[in-house]
């Protein structure tokens, strides 16, 4: 998923090169404003009444940080904002003393997050939204920069505790939140928190919804409007994307699929998503709906229009299923060939056993599932589910049975929860050695958590017919 920030701030950056280090004028003394005439301010007021001098002489001073900020922003020049003007507070006392140091907060905070300082940029932005919580683009700021925290944490593979990974998800969902309800026109800020539900909390039914928001928030402007923000029409298409592939998620796949047809004309020449993530989105939809010769034709397109630097194993594998799907083995196997053995990650080693056992060659498919299990941490009950069933088509139940529970096991330990298909197959085999006193003790487990699988209640009502024959006299 892309996860760059949108230029926080769309006026034309002023040509101004270099830092001029300007002496600071000392800010007027502010006090509050009076409610009345009564018990008004004196000092206040005489220095309100007494001319514009020093007012200007901030003026100017805001519009050369401002000016010399988006001239550094404009060349990508990150380190040097922050180098210059942060801490605003020792760099530009008198603006914040001022109180005119909001649009200036978020500019740095914008640099500090691309320099992958998120926690700075944070600290930097809280007290400007405590001040003036009614600004969008701040609390819109805070969001980013948290949602970026994340992402930064997950693609680094750095440690983060998960007290802190949850307050960063709330601080977010909270500065996202207030800006869309100040701002429910854009795209970018229902976009974003999306984003935070899809990529960051794997909670795709709530990010349908705010894809949605996206969308329509852009369908709804003119033409003249949509000219004039046309920065926020790659989240707009983006949104498509995201949307069809959470749609699928939840298996509303012909919906998804018509968003799709949808970002194929507004992107076509793959200007905001790439060809290749683009027709392989189509191939999984298709594949969802069963229209596995469709599906396969994408997936190819796919591979092919991919840059050399890119990975197609994933497109190869997925390509290798629909032909696995129409019966065309020696297809299938093309497929898995075209990713270099030491690349084939374990979900590749898994459609690449299917393809052998379809083959025929059922102890070669078991060897791949066997050094698969062997290697993976994450998803090592995947292969041992896989092996459970090769050893029960075999009649080798009890070896059968052993890989399920070892699946089982190996979920319970690292998740905290079995695997249910695990369970499932470790049921099977135990009926199939004719222990169903053991097997209806697993398939109510299965039952009470509402296990779905097309041959689940036939295999509960086999287990219960043995058990009732045993019981008759």
């Amino acid at each position: 998923m892309e996860n760059t920030a949108r230029k926080i701030v769309n006026l034309e950056p002023a040509r101004v090169v270099g830092h001029i280090q300007l002496n600071t004028p000392e800010p007027p003394k502010q006090s509050a404003l009076p409610t009345s005439g009564v018990g008004v301010d004196e000092d206040f007021l005489r220095e309100l009444t007494a001319g514009s001098a020093g007012a200007d002489v901030l003026r100017r001073e805001h519009s050369r940080v401002v000016n010399e900020m988006l001239a550094l922003q404009a060349e990508n020049r990150w380190q040097d904002i922050v180098t210059l003007f942060h801490p605003l507070e020792e760099k530009a006392a008198a603006l914040v003393s001022a109180e005119m140091d909001i649009d200036l907060r978020g500019k740095i905070a914008f640099a500090l997050v691309r320099l992958r300082r998120n926690e700075e940029a944070l600290q930097t932005l809280l007290p400007a939204a405590r001040r003036r919580p009614e600004d969008a683009l701040t609390r819109y700021t805070i969001g980013y920069a948290a949602l970026d925290a994340l992402f930064t944490a997950r693609t680094e593979r750095q440690l983060l505790p998960g007290k802190r990974r949850k307050e960063l998800i709330e601080l977010a969902h909270t500065h996202f939140a207030a800006a869309r309800s100040l701002r429910p026109e854009s795209v970018t800020f229902s976009y974003r928190e999306a984003i935070l539900f899809k990529d960051i909390e794997h909670k795709e039914k709530a990010a349908i919804p705010l894809f949605e928001q996206a969308i329509g928030a852009w369908d709804r402007q003119s033409a003249e409007e949509q000219q004039l923000h046309h920065q926020q029409r790659p989240k707009y298409i983006k949104s498509l994307y995201h949307l069809g592939s959470c749609l699928l998620k939840v298996g509303r796949a012909g919906q998804g699929l018509r968003f799709l047809e949808r970002l194929e004309h507004e992107d076509g020449e793959g200007r905001v998503i790439h060809p290749l993530f683009r027709h392989f989105a189509f191939a999984k939809v298709l594949f969802a709906l069963g229209r596995e010769q469709d599906a396969f034709n994408r997936a190819e397109t796919a591979a092919h229009v991919a840059e050399r630097h890119q990975p197609t194993d994933f497109v190869w594998e997925l390509a290798a299923r629909c032909a696995l799907k129409l019966q065309q083995i020696d297809k299938a196997r093309s497929c898995i060939a075209r990713v270099p053995e030491h690349a084939r990650r374990p979900y590749v080693r898994w459609t690449e056993a299917d393809v052998l056992a379809a083959a025929g060659d059922s102890e070669t498919a078991l060897k791949v599932l066997y050094r698969c299990s062997e290697r993976d941490k994450r998803s090592r009950h995947t292969s041992l589910i896989r092996i459970s069933r090769l050893l029960a088509g075999k009649k080798q139940y009890q070896q059968a049975l052993q890989a399920a529970e070892q699946a089982v096991h190996f979920c319970e330990q690292t998740y905290g929860n079995p695997s249910k298909d695990a369970q499932f197959w470790q049921a099977a085999n135990l009926h199939l050695l004719g222990r169903n006193q053991d097997a209806l003790q697993v398939i109510n487990i299965l039952e009470d958590g509402h296990f779905q699988h097309p041959h689940f209640p036939r295999l509960a009502g086999l287990v219960r017919s043995a058990l009732d024959a045993r019981r008759q006299p």
